[in-house]
């Protein structure tokens, strides 16, 4: 197994001065204020309720109350099943094959508090959640976080890895939610170059076999998404926000509901690890006998580009209707501290200063 510890031209590659030149413009900016205002009803998560007038939202506070405890004595054993699959499954594979990555603080917590994951609550105390992230070898930065809403009995997960500058290597997204008794999932390998112009990089990342799948070699990427296309349990799921479509970029990404059952939560389970150890097998490098990801990488304007898409795809959560929703539970204070252990470390300066 190839090491990650390689030196990171990315480190040297840009002053200082440079990189806050290249952030300075309003897009780089991080308000949540911006996000807060209303309520993205016509997302996902925001049918399941949280909402008045959609889901169990238009129900009677009685009725509401009823139905909520139905379904969290149904769901909560499916979250907890999903935690494990984004916890020891996904983010087991990648300190297994990151010996460097080590946990890392918070946005909770103060500048030389001991590195730890955060428990968050709503006001409340209905829906209880917790953040941590990590860094080390060529992984940047990576977060899980999840909650569970006992009021209205769903749940949200996600892992978030996020490549450094020493390689044009994805970044990768596993978001898994359970609502009613229909799981949502979103997997994706964000490309970090223009696929429009570059050939050689969509078809290594994209058509490329590597990683691993149900015990054995795995397929491409691609091949995933056609699996998904033929598996008629999965059902395409298509965003109404252009927000968030124009972050949907990844030629492969798998956005879809599925009916929860023990096999489809093990179809779930498999495409989780699939685009987990195909996104290690990228950042080892594996079979990139043409150098592919790194690609002019010491270059400053293939060091800028990687850094202006890498800020701007990361502050995602900031644009994301979702993320309204998610205020509504949780107050603007915790959710913004969420969204800014989701984007970076908070002890690096990029991030620091946002």
């Amino acid at each position: 197994m190839r090491s990650s510890r390689t030196a990171s031209p990315s480190l040297s590659a840009l002053g200082a001065k440079e990189i806050e030149d290249l952030l300075s413009s309003k897009e780089f900016t991080m308000d949540i204020s911006t996000v807060a205002k209303g309520s993205g009803r016509e997302t996902f998560v925001g049918q399941s309720g949280m909402n008045q007038g959609t889901g169990i939202g238009a129900l009677t506070d009685l009725i509401k109350l009823g139905v909520g405890r139905l379904l969290t004595w149904k769901n909560r054993p499916v979250y907890d099943k999903l935690s494990a699959i984004i916890e020891d499954d996904l983010l087991g594979l990648v300190k297994a094959r990151v010996p460097d990555l080590e946990q890392k603080r918070t946005a909770f917590a103060e500048p030389g508090a001991k590195p730890a994951s955060h428990a968050f609550e709503s006001a409340d105390g209905k829906c209880k959640g917790h953040v941590a992230a990590y860094k080390g070898g060529k992984v940047d930065w990576i977060t899980t976080c999840s909650f569970f809403s006992e009021s209205l009995g769903f749940g949200n997960l996600r892992i978030d890895g996020w490549t450094d500058r020493s390689t044009r290597a994805p970044n990768m997204a596993v978001h898994l939610c359970i609502v009613f008794n229909v799981l949502f999932i979103y997997i994706s390998l964000p490309p970090r170059a223009n696929l429009l112009l570059d050939d050689e990089y969509n078809d290594f990342v994209y058509a490329t076999p590597r990683g691993e799948y149900r015990g054995g070699p795995g397929l491409s990427l691609n091949d995933y998404w056609v699996s998904c296309i033929d598996d008629k349990r999965f059902k395409p799921y298509f965003s109404k926000f252009h927000e968030v479509n124009a972050f949907m970029v990844a030629p492969t990404t798998l956005l879809y509901t599925v009916k929860y059952s023990k096999k489809s939560l093990a179809a779930v389970r498999d495409l989780g690890i699939a685009h987990v150890s195909s996104w290690l097998d990228l950042l080892e490098g594996k079979d990139d006998k043409n150098g592919v990801l790194l690609k002019d990488i010491e270059s400053r304007d293939t060091q800028a580009m990687l850094l202006q898409l890498d800020v701007r795809t990361r502050q995602f959560p900031f644009r994301d209707p979702d993320t309204k929703n998610v205020a509504n539970i949780l107050g603007l204070e915790i959710t913004d501290k969420i969204i800014r252990t989701l984007c970076g470390d908070p002890e690096d300066p990029i991030w620091r200063k946002r």
